[in-house]
């Protein structure tokens, strides 16, 4: 199942977080197998896997904390929301490029900045032989935030991230003001958090290794069952080139670890 969640902008992580907490009560709903699922089949949420990828690490990250009944396990690929306090998110980048991306400007996104925009869970991505974009210019979104150090300003809602980057890495938690905070994924887990596999390229230049290195560093003291596997020479999403699709040595391994340990989780 691939669940649609509100996408940031106009939308908060509050917003998607509030989307992932809807999601388990629906599936926890006895209504849900009687009444989406055929006849004589039915959906045990005690024994749910959540995967994240990329920019959905987020909701898969979320629905982890704030998920009632939470799932069982939990499978974060190249994931982002684990580190989103750190120089990557809050500084200036100037003219610099987005991995492979050059800079962004202002003009490409004005669509979702400057007008007023309804909600929206799905934009289409578009592949080609000149790298991913979507229907929405979404991803070209992150990209300006990215540049401009205000992405985690959408995500809260508010702006703190000029008076962040001022401050050491760790005098940041402390700042973010306490109402923000539970949409700060990073600074709310805690021993519940479900066991969780994490994989994640070294050569990611488009979400940092260091997003899962946090992660799992976090989970191990929090007592929490936590697997990591760092793919060597893997870009994002652990792909040498996006068209068409290939992936580097090692990706299939790694993809396959992921698996298995949700499967043992789940008790499959």
């Amino acid at each position: 199942m691939s669940a649609d969640f509100r996408l940031l902008v106009p939308s908060t992580g509050f917003d998607m977080i509030e989307d992932m907490k809807a999601l388990m009560k629906f599936l926890a709903d006895p209504s849900f197998s009687e009444t989406h699922l055929p006849a004589g089949i039915s959906l045990d949420f005690t024994r749910i896997g959540v995967a994240g990828v990329s920019g959905g690490g987020y909701a898969a990250r979320a629905i982890a904390i704030y998920g009632e009944p939470k799932p069982r396990a939990v499978f974060l690929m190249y994931a982002g929301g684990g580190g989103f306090l750190s120089d990557f998110w809050v500084a200036e980048k100037g003219d610099s490029f987005f991995g492979p991306y050059p800079p962004v400007p202002r003009a490409a996104v004005t669509h979702l900045l400057d007008k007023p925009t309804p909600p929206s869970s799905e934009s289409a991505v578009l592949l080609s032989a000149e790298g991913f974009t979507d229907e929405q210019n979404r991803i070209p979104l992150l990209m300006y935030l990215w540049r401009t150090g205000e992405f985690l300003d959408y995500v809260l809602g508010e702006p703190v991230s000029a008076k962040l980057r001022a401050l050491p890495l760790s005098e940041r938690p402390a700042a973010v003001p306490e109402h923000l905070r539970p949409a700060l994924l990073e600074t709310q887990m805690d021993a519940s958090f479900p066991p969780t596999f994490l994989v994640h390229g070294d050569a990611d230049s488009m979400l940092p290794l260091s997003e899962s290195q946090q992660t799992y560093q976090r989970l191990r003291e929090l007592g929490v069952k936590a697997e990591m596997e760092i793919v060597s020479g893997g870009e994002h999403q652990l792909l040498v080139k996006g068209w068409p699709l290939e992936f580097c040595p090692g990706a299939a391994e790694a993809h396959q670890k992921g698996m298995q340990f949700l499967f043992r989780e789940l008790g499959v």
